[in-house]
């Protein structure tokens, strides 16, 4: 009886410390799987299946190997952050968070505080007065210029810009990807062939670049693990 008391004792001992960490994690630093299969498929459409974005559906440790990439770039010193922001952004927007950091790798190369030749700031190079407006438009926080450096930031308003052109245009994704680099009004100049917009394709190709290294991160840890 002894021996079972202490059995049952340690059985509701880690049935408290694992709810304990769950509860830590809660579920807005988490991907939104079902959101980001949605969003994936809206993206490639049949280009999904038998991709590295479908075989990486349903991983729990997705976002371990977006740590594991953005340690290599120009966020390593403030990746696990990044990582949070993109998956909070990302879970309240239905967003892949796959597709913000194709997004950023297109726009900036992961550099925060770059400036563009149009005056385009921080990560996914958004002008001010686009930042403000769409800020304004929505509720959100105007904190000006200089806070568009941070990542965090910088990822929130962006995020929020592609909601509005997402939203704006029907959620078609080759209309709201390029209307990101060229105002929903410069979309008029590519009547019939949006699907041959170059920020497009490099959009898409970053994004299954992307899936293709998470990928290979995956793997890579998985062959550690049977060592």
């Amino acid at each position: 009886m002894k021996i079972f008391n202490i059995k049952i004792q340690n059985l509701l001992f880690l049935l408290v410390v694992s709810g304990f960490i769950f509860s830590c994690q809660s579920t807005q630093y988490r991907h939104n799987e079902k959101a980001r299969k949605d969003h994936a498929k809206e993206i490639l459409n049949k280009k999904y299946y038998g991709s590295a974005v479908s075989r990486l559906a349903n991983d729990p440790e997705l976002s371990i190997y977006m740590k594991e990439y953005l340690k290599k770039t120009s966020l390593k010193k403030d990746y696990r952050n990044v990582v949070k922001t993109l998956l909070e952004t990302s879970h309240a927007n239905h967003y892949d968070p796959i597709f913000l950091m194709a997004v950023i790798k297109t726009e900036s190369e992961f550099r925060a505080g770059v400036i563009g030749s149009a005056g385009e700031i921080g990560l996914m190079q958004i002008k001010p007065d686009t930042a403000k407006w769409i800020c304004q438009k929505k509720g959100f926080a105007w904190k000006g210029n200089n806070a568009l450096k941070d990542p965090h930031y910088n990822i929130q308003v962006g995020a929020l810009y592609f909601k509005y052109l997402k939203k704006s245009l029907n959620s078609r994704a080759s209309h709201y990807i390029a209307a990101y680099n060229t105002g929903p009004a410069g979309l008029n100049r590519w009547p019939a062939s949006i699907e041959k917009h170059p920020y497009l394709s490099r959009v898409l190709n970053n994004y299954l670049s992307i899936y293709g290294d998470l990928e290979k991160i995956k793997l890579e840890r998985v062959a550690l693990a049977k060592l």
